[in-house]
């Protein structure tokens, strides 16, 4: 979770409780009004860095997938078919020849492993823990933006509180001009409180500019964060809610049981948690290599090669054959036997192929002796990546209770100056009626008039500040208890 600075959340919480002495804002038929919901829905829709986050998400759900679908066999096959010319070896008798020869291949091979040290099935387990882990994160990328879009809309009616705040003093300083001119003329002030307030003046209209200016940029930089394409500040205006005062009674909880309810519900606390989960699966993994590895293969292959000679084979027959003669004599000597008649043909292509299909099965085994202690390495850096994610949750956690401590603390503060602030408000602006009664009567000057003046406005300033800062601190409260943050 973002922490935010208490100056920053101050003027937050300033913006807040402009509500309460402002008007709505004048809208242009073609304006578009925006609740801070449907700005909240937009941006989760719109944003850009949302998106990215989720195709984190999209990613770690592959691994995921790959992971298990790792269980399968492996299945591969191969093809090949060439010409070879002069002098070879041939593939089915290897027979060596020197003529032109055309031949073939085709191989199936299979492989599932059997055992290789729970590698497998702790992959699958990280990676369902990384999954979670990404989800997480992605949800608290959305209460990031949440919160911007927050303080990106409260800016927009800190700067309207601003300029109504500009206009209300640029009407009240030419109105004051206007009946000084007349005293002067009258003879009963001096030029001098002319000049000053004609000066005053012209600084109230520079203001009243700034904060126009102000009031654009900041609707622009709302406008970026919900990703509104075609959509300029001209075209687009907020509501301005009505919120009541705060009340006096003592806030209903204190920050460790704030924290003990975020610290079961934040996603940066889930997610390292995660993290520590996923590291510790890291390091099965990693020892998993010291074991050996047992997988089942087989295969299915053939062949053909067109100089592989082929016969055909007639019926058996009796065959008479002179082997010589008697010794000593002219008589010959002849035997007799059985043979089949053999006549080369052309061996077919489907034919061979089936003749000289083969098949295999086995097991390997591989058993790990010496691998440069990379296995022990890896270990090693296993337990380092468990140390630090166990040092990051530690990390998150802190971070949580500090921002909670310092939220609540800020609450307790913003309550006592409201109640303060509201007694000084009543003060100053009886003071600055005063100054005015006189200062028409010429009493005083400009000059102690501006005083009294800047001190009332001062004192406006303070009351709203520290109102909605109270205000704005419980809802920063709730939102770390899981509830939705309204205006």
């Amino acid at each position: 979770m973002r922490r935010f600075s208490s100056k920053f959340l101050a003027s937050l919480g300033l913006v807040i409780g402009c509500h309460t002495f402002s008007v709505a804002q004048t809208t242009t038929p073609t304006e578009t009004v925006w609740s801070l919901q449907q700005c909240i829905q937009a941006g989760l829709q719109n944003n850009l860095q949302v998106k990215q986050t989720g195709l984190f998400v999209e990613q770690d759900a592959i691994d995921v997938r790959q992971a298990m679908a790792n269980f399968l066999p492996a299945f591969n096959a191969s093809a090949s078919h060439g010409m070879s010319f002069g002098f070879f070896n041939d593939p089915i008798t290897y027979e060596q020849r020197n003529e032109s020869n055309r031949s073939s291949s085709f191989s199936l091979q299979a492989s599932v492993p059997v055992f290789s040290g729970l590698q497998v099935q702790n992959t699958v387990k990280r990676n369902r823990l990384n999954l979670k882990a990404t989800e997480q994160e992605l949800k608290k990328a959305q209460n990031d933006l949440m919160l911007n879009i927050v303080t990106s809309y409260m800016n927009i009616l800190l700067n309207q509180e601003l300029l109504k705040t500009n206009q209300e003093r640029y009407n009240l300083t030419k109105a004051q001009a206007e009946r000084t001119q007349k005293l002067f003329k009258a003879g009963s002030v001096p030029e001098s409180n002319v000049l000053e307030l004609n000066a005053q003046l012209a600084s109230d209209e520079l203001n009243i500019i700034t904060a126009q200016n102000q009031i654009e940029i900041s609707e622009l930089q709302l406008i970026q964060l919900l990703n509104l394409e075609n959509t300029a500040p001209t075209n687009f205006a907020i509501e301005i809610p009505q919120l009541p005062d705060p009340d006096q009674s003592v806030i209903a909880f204190d920050a460790q049981q704030v924290y003990e309810t975020a610290e079961s519900i934040m996603p940066e606390i889930r997610s390292n948690q995660l993290r520590v989960e996923s590291a510790l699966k890291t390091i099965d993994i990693a020892k998993g290599a010291y074991f050996p590895t047992l997988s089942l293969g087989g295969s299915v292959s053939t062949r053909y090669s067109s100089g592989t000679p082929f016969f055909l084979v007639g019926p058996l027959e009796t065959v008479t054959q002179t082997i010589g003669v008697v010794q000593g004599t002219n008589t010959p000597v002849i035997t007799t036997y059985s043979d089949r008649t053999r006549t080369p043909t052309k061996y077919k292509y489907m034919d061979q192929l089936q003749d000289n299909l083969g098949q295999y099965v086995g097991l390997n085994l591989s058993i790990p002796i010496l691998n440069s202690f990379r296995t022990r390495n890896n270990v090693q850096l296993s337990r380092i990546g468990l140390r630090n994610a166990e040092l990051n949750t530690a990390i998150a956690r802190n971070q949580l209770r500090q921002n909670i401590a310092q939220a609540y603390t800020n609450a307790i503060n913003a309550q006592k100056r409201f109640v303060s602030a509201r007694k000084q408000l009543e003060s100053f602006e009886q003071s600055f009626k005063n100054a005015e009664i006189r200062l028409n009567n010429g009493l005083i000057n400009s000059v102690d008039f501006n005083v009294a003046r800047n001190n009332y406005v001062k004192a406006q300033s303070d009351i709203i500040q520290a109102k909605y800062d109270y205000i704005f601190r419980l809802k920063f409260l709730e939102f770390y208890q899981g509830k939705t943050i309204t205006l």
